[in-house]
């Protein structure tokens, strides 16, 4: 198997070799290619999903019980931004308060 790359190159037939390089070359062209874009469709998606993990809302207000003196209680989560591939537009994510609907 070790003499197959040095018998391939000394063939003196010639477009046998030539058809075989240009196989070769075509095939490492489209695996580089397509790793490329399976690179970033990864990221797109991963990107996509940090998005909607930071969209989830942890926020609560508790009212609290005065008769057993237990106090109200508050928390609103604060939302920051996400950065898609390193692209230049960013992705403000303000924060939503949903007290007014109870939730």
């Amino acid at each position: 198997m070790r003499y197959f790359p040095k018998s391939w190159w000394q063939d003196e037939d010639g477009a046998l070799s030539f058809e075989w390089s240009l196989v070769i070359v075509l095939l490492v062209f489209g695996i580089i290619g397509g790793l490329g874009a399976a690179r970033d469709a990864v990221i797109d998606e991963l990107g996509d999903s940090a998005e909607a993990i930071l969209q989830w809302d942890q926020s609560y207000s508790f009212v609290g019980v005065p008769a057993l003196g237990i106090p109200e209680s508050e928390y609103i989560d604060s939302l920051g931004t996400v950065a898609d591939c390193a692209r230049s537009t960013a992705i403000p994510l303000a924060p939503q308060n949903d007290a007014a609907d109870g939730g």
